[in-house]
């Protein structure tokens, strides 16, 4: 039987249109959210992330999402560029297993693969996970 150990959520924009964040460029990046989450010994952790896109220009740049934990890389997903004004919504699901037990913090970020057109966030951003044993 699963047991719910800890939850964790950044959600500073539920809703379409309601954030304008420009993307960096590597090798910078944006920080979209963070949180912590207590993990229970062999425990995993399911994080998602909504985040909605629009075009700056002409052939947007490819953004790369990253998933930290306690600043090590531990998923990456990558979102091909858009049209002019076309807006997209990335979804994305990890399960972050076989960690030791501790508390760890999670960061959710962003960067434009070009420093040509890259798209902005606009809403929605959405960023949880679950911990469980």
């Amino acid at each position: 039987m699963t047991q719910l150990i800890d939850f964790g959520k950044s959600i500073p924009s539920s809703f379409s249109q309601s954030a304008s964040l420009p993307v960096n460029s590597l090798p910078n990046s944006t920080v979209l959210g963070q949180f912590g989450l207590a993990v229970g010994a062999n425990g995993s952790v399911l994080l998602q992330g909504t985040i909605g896109l629009q075009s700056t220009g002409p052939n947007s740049s490819d953004i790369i999402f990253t998933i930290s934990r306690n600043a090590v890389q531990v998923f990456t997903i990558q979102s091909s560029g858009l049209a002019v004004n076309d807006f997209e919504a990335v979804h994305f699901s990890f399960a972050d297993s076989g960690i030791p037990a501790g508390y760890y913090g999670y960061a959710l970020t962003a960067s434009s693969i070009s420093t040509v057109n890259p798209p902005v966030i606009i809403g929605p951003l959405l960023f949880s996970g679950l911990s469980i044993l």
